[in-house]
C-alpha cells in the first residue's frame, strides 16, 4: 500500500514539474505562476483579456449626472482594473478637488468600493489614480488590482457577474470641506452576463 502511495506521489510531482518547466524556462517567476498571472499553458493558450462598461449615476452634493464604469481584465499584465469616468468635471471643481487626485496614487485619498446583493456585502478600499480624459472633458478615476497575493478587485468583479448586485463607488476629495463624490451602478442581467464573459480570464481559479 505504501509503495502504491509513493508511486502515486511521484507521478504527481513529475507532472507538476513538467507543467512548471515550460513557463520557468521562458523566464516566468514561480510567484506569478502560483497566483495565476502566468499561464501554465503555452502563450497561444493564455486566458484572453476583455472589458465591459456599466452606466450609472454620479452624485456630488445636489449635482447628479451620468457616469461610466469601465472594468477590464488583462491576465498577462495589469490584471483587473476599474475606471470611473465623470463627464464635464470642470463644472464641479469649485466643490471637488479633481486636480488633487492626479499624480501618485499613494498620495491621494483611498477609493471606497461597496458591492451588495441579497444577503451579501463586500467593501474594499484602494489607492486611486486620476486623470482628465475624454472629448467631453471627463475625469477618470482608476483603481488596479493587486499583482501579488489576494486581489481585492476579484471579489468585486465576481459579485458584479451576478444579477441584482449594486456597486457604490465613494471618493473623498483631497481638499478639506468638500463633499464626497458617489457613483452607483446596478448591472442588469445582460450586463452581468457581459461582465462574466469579458472578465473570465481574470476570474478563473488559477489551478
Amino acid at each position: 500500500m505504501r509503495l502504491r502511495i509513493g508511486v502515486g506521489l511521484g507521478i504527481v510531482l513529475i507532472a507538476a514539474a513538467a507543467l512548471l518547466a515550460g513557463p520557468l524556462s521562458r523566464g516566468a517567476r514561480l510567484s506569478d505562476i502560483l497566483t495565476g498571472r502566468t499561464s501554465l499553458l503555452p502563450s497561444g493558450s493564455r486566458a484572453p483579456g476583455g472589458s465591459a462598461d456599466l452606466t450609472g449615476a454620479a452624485d456630488l452634493g445636489t449635482d447628479q449626472r451620468s457616469a461610466t464604469l469601465h472594468i477590464a481584465c488583462d491576465p498577462g499584465g495589469t490584471g483587473l482594473s476599474a475606471a470611473l469616468t465623470v463627464p464635464r468635471f470642470a463644472e464641479l471643481t469649485s466643490r471637488f478637488d479633481f486636480a488633487g487626485l492626479e499624480g501618485a496614487a499613494s498620495e491621494t485619498p483611498l477609493t471606497g468600493i461597496l458591492v451588495s446583493s441579497a444577503g451579501s456585502v463586500r467593501s474594499v478600499r484602494m489607492p486611486v489614480q486620476g486623470a482628465a480624459t475624454g472629448a467631453d472633458s471627463g475625469f477618470t478615476l482608476t483603481v488596479t488590482g493587486a499583482r501579488r497575493g489576494e486581489d481585492p478587485l476579484r471579489g468585486v468583479a465576481l459579485a458584479l457577474t451576478q444579477p441584482g448586485t449594486k456597486l457604490t463607488w465613494t471618493q473623498a476629495s483631497p481638499r478639506s470641506g468638500d463633499p464626497a463624490l458617489t457613483a452607483v451602478f446596478t448591472p442588469s442581467e445582460s450586463d452581468a452576463a457581459g461582465l462574466k464573459a469579458a472578465l473570465g480570464g481574470c476570474l478563473a481559479t488559477p489551478f
